[in-house]
């Protein structure tokens, strides 16, 4: 894939994740406990070390120096939006970009499938237009 194309879909995940960020998910029970609220973001450094972790346990180095360039995992803010970023500015090698957007799409568009709106829905527009655009 070309570098144009990984800045590309690096843009179109970095709007997608912004975009998922900003909703709040109740996570509780059915046992009468009231839930907690989080966000998307909580998990970002989560997603972070899983992409760490894998590309050690398969050996992709340079994947491995890509994403401890800014620092420990355990340190980096918005871990997800920079590496995001990075990859949009076209920091990173073809090979590691491949590696990198093939999973962070899977991830972030399994999320999207199951807790967000579709990608075509509007941003704004009140909670209607969200539940109308919802994928099934």
């Amino acid at each position: 894939m070309a570098a144009s194309l990984h800045a590309q879909q690096a843009a179109g995940l970095l709007a997608l994740w912004h975009r998922l960020s900003t909703q709040h998910i109740a996570l509780g029970c059915s046992c009468g406990m009231s839930g907690i609220s989080v966000t998307l973001e909580d998990f970002e450094r989560d997603i972070a070390d899983y992409l760490w972790a894998e590309s050690e346990r398969l050996g992709q180095g340079a994947v491995v120096d890509f994403l401890l360039a800014p620092g420990p995992i355990a340190s980096q803010e918005r871990a997800i939006r920079v590496i995001l970023g990075r990859l949009e500015a076209g920091e990173a090698e073809n090979e590691v970009a491949d590696w990198l957007l093939t999973r962070m799409t899977k991830t972030i568009e399994s999320y999207a499938k199951l807790h967000g709106p579709a990608p075509d829905a509007p941003l704004l527009g009140g909670s209607p237009a969200w539940r109308s655009a919802y994928r099934s």
